[in-house]
Parts: structure tokens; C-alpha cells; sequence
């Protein structure tokens, strides 16, 4: 398995030949696909992968965690530079999602409708777990045995002009079985880190696994963190006293500030992903 970050919010440590931007994409090698986890907000990414010696063209796969523009703002330029690949995404994200901190400010954070109506053959909607093929899967649903990140209460849905808070049944996570172990992607964890860790162990008991993607912590408007400093530690503590979970890698919506808090508990269990950040397992 080698997995690639082609788009993050920063560059990675001694990378200077690539541009980052506000969102995530990822390139993941495995034994059974070339799959592109994500797009970014633009097409940013792929001037990014050619730069790496990344040929698009090859990706047969494209799994898109949810609906918000900085996870799905790529694909246009993606589906016009290759061909072949079905993107598989959730039903749910041809709804309205709008960012709404306060009653009178609201931002609109979906899918560009446009996307799905100029290229509705390139997709696959879901709303159950699909099985792409052996040891590859998408998972939709997601349990909540714990709490849900704070910043949710800022996000919306508008359904017949009415707004109402999201229930992210948009988000979805992409796990795959190789050389033992089971890589678990999330995008933006919106339903929060511990209630998607939670469904993967729940069908997959007693694994390795290894966690890849944000955690929802970061706070657009006062780029600090939008979790309590204890919740984080709470969450890192759970992660450290896991046997199962071996390695995390995460970056975007989680944080620098958070980031850090969980670093001060996992430790070495604990990695960044930038722009350029390379994982081979």
C-alpha cells in the first residue's frame, strides 16, 4: 500500500514543487486498485500528481467521503482528464449544504450540482455499504455510539427552503484489507473519529488498523480548535490505549492546534499528512 496526499492544506517538510490548498485528496496504491480518495476544492491536484509522476489517467476508482466543495471541488477537472474511472459517492450529497455559524450568515458548501448533471454516467450513488471488490469497501453506516464533533451544530442542510441542522448521512469512509491490515479513510470524520473507528471494529474485530484522514477539530472563523482541549485529549487517550489501531495519519480539518494536543498523547502513534506526504505500508 502507498498512499499519497496530493492535496492538503500545507506543503509537507522539504517539498517546495507542489502547491497546497484548503481541502484533501489522496492517491492510494494498493494491490487491487488505483483509487482517488477525494478531489480537493479545485483542480489543483492534479498538476500536483503530474509533478509527482502521477498519471490520473491510470486512477480506475474515485471514492468521495461527502459532499462539502473542498472534497469534491476537483472533480470536474478530474472527469474531463480521465475517462474511465466511476466515481462512487453518496446519494445524499445532491442535497444543499451550507456552512451557518449564525441565523443571518450562511455559506453555501456542497457539490457544484453542475458536476453531477454534465457527467451523471461517471457516477455511482450509494446508500448502503458497497463491496467494490474483495478486501475494498464503502461504508455508510456509520454507528453513533459516541458524541459528535461540536462544529456540527454549524452545519446545514436546506430541504424545500427549510434549513435543518445535517445529519452528514453524505459521508461515507473507504476501507481496505491488505498485507493484514485494515486501512480505514475518512475525509472530514464528521460523524465524528471515534463513532466511524467504532463501526469499522465493530465488523472487523480484533484487526490492525490503520486510521488515514481528518478529524473534524479545526474552527474556520478563529482557526483555533472547535473541540474542548479535554475532548481531544479524551479521544487521543482512547486511540493510544487501543491495541487494534496501530497507526494515524491525519491533517486538514483537524488542525495544527489540535494536532498538537493529540500528539502530546499518541505520540509516535501519531502522524502528519501535507501536500506531498508519501505512506508506504
Amino acid at each position: 500500500m502507498k498512499i499519497t496526499t496530493l492535496i492538503e492544506n500545507d506543503l509537507a517538510h522539504g517539498v517546495n514543487n507542489l502547491e497546497p490548498e484548503f481541502g484533501l485528496s489522496l492517491y492510494i496504491e494498493s494491490d487491487r486498485k488505483n483509487i482517488l480518495f477525494d478531489t480537493g476544492k479545485s483542480g489543483r491536484f492534479i498538476d500536483n500528481a503530474k509533478s509527482l509522476g502521477i498519471d490520473i489517467k491510470t486512477i480506475d476508482t474515485v471514492v468521495v467521503s461527502h459532499a462539502h466543495f473542498d472534497h469534491t471541488g476537483g472533480l470536474k477537472r478530474f472527469l474531463k482528464e480521465n475517462k474511465l474511472a466511476k466515481v462512487y459517492i453518496s446519494e445524499h450529497v445532491k442535497s444543499d449544504y451550507f456552512y451557518r455559524p449564525v441565523s443571518f450568515l450562511k455559506k453555501y458548501i456542497g457539490i457544484d450540482k453542475e458536476i453531477l448533471e454534465d457527467n451523471m454516467d461517471r457516477f455511482v450513488f450509494v446508500n448502503e455499504n458497497v463491496n467494490l471488490q474483495q478486501g475494498v469497501d464503502i461504508i455508510t453506516d456509520i454507528q453513533h455510539n459516541y458524541k459528535m464533533p461540536s462544529d456540527s451544530k454549524n452545519l446545514y442542510k436546506k430541504n424545500n427552503s427549510v434549513f435543518e441542522q445535517d445529519n452528514f448521512n453524505h459521508e461515507l469512509m473507504l476501507t481496505i484489507e491488505e498485507t493484514g491490515k485494515l486501512f480505514v479513510f475518512t475525509g472530514c470524520s464528521h460523524n465524528g473519529i471515534l463513532n466511524m473507528v467504532d463501526t469499522v471494529k465493530l465488523k472487523n474485530p480484533d484487526r490492525e488498523i490503520i486510521v488515514i484522514g481528518g478529524f473534524h477539530m479545526f474552527n474556520p472563523i478563529t482557526k483555533g480548535m472547535s473541540e474542548k482541549k479535554q475532548d481531544v485529549i479524551d479521544i487521543a487517550s482512547i486511540f493510544e490505549n487501543d491495541s487494534d489501531i496501530s497507526k494515524i495519519i491525519t491533517g486538514h480539518c483537524t488542525g495544527k492546534k489540535a494536532f498538537k494536543v493529540l500528539s502530546s498523547v499518541l505520540d509516535k502513534k501519531l502522524e502528519v499528512m501535507n501536500t506531498g506526504s508519501v505512506f508506504n505500508f
